[in-house]
């Protein structure tokens, strides 16, 4: 496993039972979610039998999204995933994160 992403697992590790706010923002669209951590586990590109998934952080436990109204709204699933292809972590601090990967860029934030 890549190292910058330990330590990405390790300052989520660091917040689990905590809430954190993720804002996605990917081409033009900005997701903003709050998510109740529970655990982080790490899943290979080999671990699936889908060739379009890619290495990938998944975040367990509960969370909501804003939709376009500004109302949140409860995830349907009980995980949020990251995929991990080209991370960088532009800022890693002690209650927020800025990292950038393939597909977007990401702000954490504890709340």
């Amino acid at each position: 496993m890549d190292q910058t992403v330990q330590k990405l697992i390790d300052w989520l590790d660091a917040h689990a039972t905590t809430t954190i706010v993720i804002k996605k923002q990917e081409l033009e669209d900005l997701d903003t979610v709050h998510f109740q951590l529970e655990t982080v586990e790490y899943r290979t590109a080999e671990d699936t039998i889908d060739d379009y998934l890619d290495d990938a952080l998944i975040l367990r436990g509960s969370g909501n999204t804003l939709n376009a109204d500004g109302e949140l709204v409860p995830l349907p699933q009980h995980s949020y995933e990251i995929a991990v292809s080209g991370l960088r972590l532009d800022n890693l601090g002690e209650d927020n994160a800025e990292l950038q990967t393939d597909r977007a860029k990401y702000a954490l934030s504890i709340s």
